[in-house]
């Protein structure tokens, strides 16, 4: 049991979370994190206005958990082998938080959770710094990192939804044959064409 005056909102963050994680988001509420807490629901209100406002600092925590592991796993990496890395670290951190997951993105509509799409950009930018070297401009950044988050998404979606589970080969080693596609395609083509430009020059 939390006494009231040692309660705070990252004990209430931490209860809501591993609640979602284990009966997922639709379980959530005020009621059942103030009795895991052993408070009175109305003390929540003291460091969340709503429920939609605790589930929206849930979604920004688990987004900057996840920015901040990649770019751990980054540092003094570059190249083809800094986009294998993103990939692997975001794929394998979606798949270790289902819940969280479902809740980042298929719970919210991030046009209505500006506070939570800023997060989320600062991990989609991270993406773009990582395509950029191998894109001619702007278009093609953002063409090529939103394949590159479609493609992992994606897989993460059907293994979600379990629809990788029948397969005879395991979903892991397609995901890795489908990821050095993906960076292949990104990386080659348009190194190609930068050769052929200068080329004709």
């Amino acid at each position: 049991m939390v006494q009231k005056r040692n309660l705070s909102a990252t004990k209430i963050k931490a209860v809501a979370t591993d609640m979602i994680n284990r009966s997922g988001a639709e379980q959530l509420s005020f009621s059942r994190v103030a009795d895991a807490l052993g408070v009175k629901p109305q003390a929540m209100y003291a460091y969340f206005k709503s429920k939609e406002a605790l589930r929206a600092e849930l979604i920004v925590d688990f987004l900057d958990g996840i920015t901040a592991k990649i770019k751990t796993e980054l540092a003094g990496v570059a190249g083809k082998d800094a986009l294998r890395i993103f990939g692997e670290q975001l794929y394998q951190l979606l798949l270790a938080q289902p819940e969280m997951t479902r809740l980042a993105f298929g719970g919210v509509d991030y046009q209505h959770q500006s506070d939570a799409y800023e997060h989320l950009k600062d991990l989609i930018g991270l993406l773009k710094r990582l395509v950029a070297p191998f894109s001619q401009d702007e278009t093609e950044i953002l063409n090529d990192s939103r394949l590159f988050r479609a493609f992992i998404f994606g897989y993460v979606q059907n293994e979600l939804w379990g629809l990788f589970q029948r397969s005879s080969v395991p979903a892991e080693t397609s995901f890795q044959v489908s990821l050095n596609q993906v960076i292949t395609l990104i990386t080659t083509t348009h190194t190609e064409t930068k050769s052929s430009d200068l080329d004709a020059d």
